[in-house]
């Protein structure tokens, strides 16, 4: 069995999904992974690298320079995940984001809001993935709009985020309103919420906002909630894991530059437009949406609306063009067919969904698509192994 080293900065957010999907293919290559967090340590990249004495290697890491990764790893087959622009001259085998389909995914968004203009909020570093998204955002806005436009790429101090706040509401109260703000990632979006709050703005009155990574913590905490672009890391660790395990069978492998992509949009507050018309609504909408999984009724969402069950009913269609049980079921459907995608057991799903029981659940479903839940899972993993790189 081969060692094989998963290198990072650190195991947080998107790292723990990319090695996920690393370990996922370890047992088909008959392969140990370990993984080494940089910033948990104070030895040098070659002596971890020579303790192991690993098969091949997995930089996902954004503190490596290029000199520091030419000494580690002479010899080794290497591949790097989203390199930055430290490593990024000397990376030949790599898997990255696709930032031109992430910026298309949030233009379309925020255009859809009907913006007055449109901004572009980065990284607190000039990282690749940050300048692309930017520079695509503005290109997809620029293809079908004239709006005006503004950019925040000038880095900023993440351990300052009071001060990088008052910098963006400066360079965004210049612009007519509403703004469409898109962020290189959640924390960003939450620093774009702040700035927003410091010039009294509301959501989407005065601005409407897209973040990246869907990472809960932040966009579900934030005021507004944040819509967000979710990735598919696991698959980028998967996607490493193969291209390794091909280097490590063919040492004169061409280079190859793989891609991944987003794999779904989760509309939250930030691009909602019912709270122009009843912000009462827009709460309960926002419940279901958080909500719907764990059980809640009908009954549940009336009781926090205060008019009566008639009025309620009647506003609530009005806004959304559904019933509250209709939305709580379109919800629930959705989380049904987010499960389906993943290797949750078919037996676990109802109870992950808020449904009654599994058989209820295959009628629900079957109803729906005129598939069984079997038979949806099969095509639509069909379907996205077709599309891999």
């Amino acid at each position: 069995m081969d060692t094989i080293l998963f290198i990072t900065d650190l195991h947080v957010g998107s790292h723990i999904d990319e090695f996920a999907g690393v370990f996922s293919r370890a047992a088909a290559h008959n392969w140990r992974v370990i993984e080494i967090e940089l910033t948990r340590t104070v030895r040098p990249l070659h002596e971890l690298v020579a303790q192991w004495h690993p098969a091949g290697c997995i930089l996902e890491g954004q503190t490596v320079m290029a000199d520091e990764a030419k000494r580690a790893f002479r010899g080794i087959p290497l591949v790097y995940l989203d390199p930055d622009v430290h490593t990024a001259s000397i990376a030949r085998h790599t898997v990255s984001n696709d930032p031109s389909t992430v910026a298309l995914w949030a233009a379309r968004e925020v255009l859809r809001t009907k913006p007055a203009s449109c901004a572009y909020f980065g990284w607190c570093t000039k990282t690749v993935w940050s300048v692309e998204r930017g520079k695509m955002f503005k290109e997809a806005v620029r293809r079908e709009s004239k709006l005006p436009f503004a950019e925040f790429t000038d880095g900023w101090d993440i351990g300052d985020t009071h001060a990088v706040q008052r910098r963006l509401a400066k360079v965004l109260s210049r612009l007519p309103r509403p703004v469409g703000i898109f962020a290189a990632n959640d924390y960003a979006a939450v620093q774009v919420t702040e700035s927003c709050q410091q010039l009294g703005w509301t959501c989407p009155g005065d601005f409407t906002l897209v973040g990246v990574d869907n990472e809960e913590m932040h966009c579900e905490c934030a005021d507004p909630t944040i819509t967000s672009i979710e990735q598919d890391f696991r698959e980028a660790g998967r996607l490493a894991a193969d291209l390794l395990a091909e280097r490590i069978a063919s040492p004169r492998l061409p280079p190859r530059h793989l891609k991944f992509g987003p794999v779904r949009l989760v509309r939250r507050q930030s691009t909602r437009s019912l709270m122009i018309n009843d912000p009462r609504i827009a709460r309960a909408v926002e419940r279901i949406r958080r909500d719907a999984a764990t059980g809640i009724s009908a009954a549940d969402i009336l009781a926090d609306i205060p008019f009566s069950r008639r009025l309620a009913e009647k506003r609530f269609l009005a806004a959304t063009g559904k019933t509250i049980l209709e939305e709580i079921q379109d919800v629930r459907f959705e989380k049904v067919c987010e499960l389906l995608m993943t290797d949750v057991p078919i037996g676990h799903i109802a109870g992950r969904c808020g449904l009654q029981s599994d058989s209820f659940l295959k009628r629900f479903f079957k109803a729906r698509t005129g598939l069984t839940l079997r038979e949806w899972r099969k095509a639509h993993q069909k379907a996205a192994l077709q599309t891999r790189p």
